[in-house]
């Protein structure tokens, strides 16, 4: 019988990401204990803790963290709150999991990577799609080098009828600082951020657009309960981003929660030796990567055959993350969070004043 001491974690927020993706990402370790769940609603955190077994529900994140002293926190709770909670939960000697959207502000996600590296704790954000198959081909064809340079790649996130939780914190801008952008749009932003290397950004200019959730249209999110209408509902349900990088390289970003268009995702990939076209596999794609190169003074076309199994892109990144809590930096180091953060914040700021932001 192993002798090895558990890791104590524990999760603050309730709702469905915490319950459904990174509580069950815990217990499939063999070396970590959920022991605690908390959120501002007692009752929900205690319902939760009961569903899976965990002993512990709070109220009090602060109270959590002083009572259980946990080695690994997951913060899972409305945007606004991300920065003053990992920080707190790093002071307190935990290892840190937040949720996407890093922070609402780039000096809030500064301050949250200077307090991890002050205190020795790991930080990372769950970019939950970075697991999958396709991204994972993509990211390796650039380490190999074999785009040669990237110099553009269009990112899009786009739902047809996708509003979360309407008239909850999803559609409140003091509580999520924004919507399709930082909900969704997040995610192939950091995609496209990861597959490029991370080149320095320089300028981002922007437009959003608020033409469906203010009229009570295009409600549906994942998962999310909807409230009747009237409700408040005072964010972007689209925006289009572009990035300029030091580099010379652009990145273009759209972001729908609704709009008349057919739902989907995709990434471009165009570099000097080679180019991709991704259609995940959640747009119901048999081969979802197509590969774009010249053989023989020939064009051609590949399509890479793609393993077809499903992947829990939380329970991926969580595994990977907890194997390496002895090294310096997390697999998904909190600077690449970060610099999402700087990116989104220049988009909401060009987007309000119709201007291009220097960063």
């Amino acid at each position: 019988m192993s002798t090895e001491k558990k890791l104590k974690a524990a999760v603050i927020g309730a709702g469905m990401i915490p319950t459904r993706s990174h509580i069950p990402a815990y217990q499939r370790l063999s070396n970590v204990q959920v022991v605690a769940v908390c959120d501002v609603k007692l009752d929900r955190a205690q319902a939760a803790a009961k569903a899976a077994g965990v002993p512990n529900a709070y109220a009090d994140y602060k109270e959590m963290l002083a009572k259980e002293k946990p080695d690994l926190v997951s913060v899972c709770t409305p945007n606004m709150f991300h920065a003053e909670m990992t920080i707190a939960a790093l002071e307190s000697g935990a290892n840190v999991i937040c949720e996407k959207p890093m922070a609402l502000k780039y000096k809030d996600a500064q301050a949250m990577v200077a307090t991890a590296k002050k205190v020795g704790k790991q930080l990372t954000i769950a970019f939950s799609n970075r697991p999958r198959a396709d991204m994972q081909l993509l990211r390796r064809y650039a380490e190999q080098g074999l785009f040669g340079d990237i110099y553009y790649v269009n990112a899009q996130y786009l739902r047809r009828s996708g509003i979360p939780g309407y008239g909850s914190w999803f559609t409140n801008k003091d509580m999520a600082g924004g919507g399709s952008m930082l909900d969704i749009g997040v995610h192939y932003l950091d995609l496209a951020l990861w597959i490029m290397g991370h080149p320095k950004p320089v300028s981002v200019a922007a437009s959003s657009y608020a033409k469906f959730g203010p009229r009570a249209m295009g409600l549906g999110g994942w998962g999310a309960d909807i409230l009747p209408p009237p409700q408040r509902c005072d964010v972007d349900d689209m925006v289009v981003t572009r990035v300029m990088f030091e580099n010379g390289a652009t990145l273009l970003v759209q972001a729908s929660w609704a709009a008349y268009l057919k739902s989907g995702e995709r990434i471009q990939v165009l570099g000097t030796e080679m180019g991709a076209d991704c259609y995940p596999v959640l747009n119901g794609t048999d081969h979802p990567v197509r590969i774009y190169d010249d053989m023989n003074g020939e064009a051609v076309e590949i399509i890479p055959d793609l393993p077809r199994v499903a992947v829990s892109g939380h329970a991926a990144i969580i595994e990977e993350w907890v194997k390496n809590l002895d090294k310096p930096e997390a697999p998904i180091p909190a600077w690449q969070g970060a610099m999402t953060a700087q990116i989104i914040e220049a988009a909401y700021k060009s987007a309000e004043t119709g201007e291009m932001i220097k960063l």
